[in-house]
């Protein structure tokens, strides 16, 4: 069960890696890399509890800390105007 959930989810952010690399706006690509994130911080917390080792739940809070981080950075960036598109 939880290895096909991490293949979904694996699957999944591929789909909105199109989207980053495809996205018609910024906005589009930033919500598309930021699902991504997310994405990933899941499948941390699933490779943990599927090898019984915490140490991926460390690594995924650590990584939701930083996703969070750039999401503001990318917000503040876009909100200045100075986005090329």
């Amino acid at each position: 069960m939880i290895v096909s959930t991490i293949s979904f989810l694996v699957l999944f952010s591929g789909l909105c890696l199109y989207r980053v690399l495809r996205g018609p706006t910024l906005l589009d690509r930033v919500a598309a890399a930021d699902a991504i994130g997310v994405m990933m911080t899941t499948v941390l917390v699933l490779m943990g509890l599927l090898f019984e080792r915490m140490i991926f739940l460390d690594i995924a809070i650590v990584y939701a800390l930083l996703l969070f981080a750039d999401t503001l950075i990318i917000a503040k960036f876009m909100e200045s105007g100075r986005q090329s598109g």
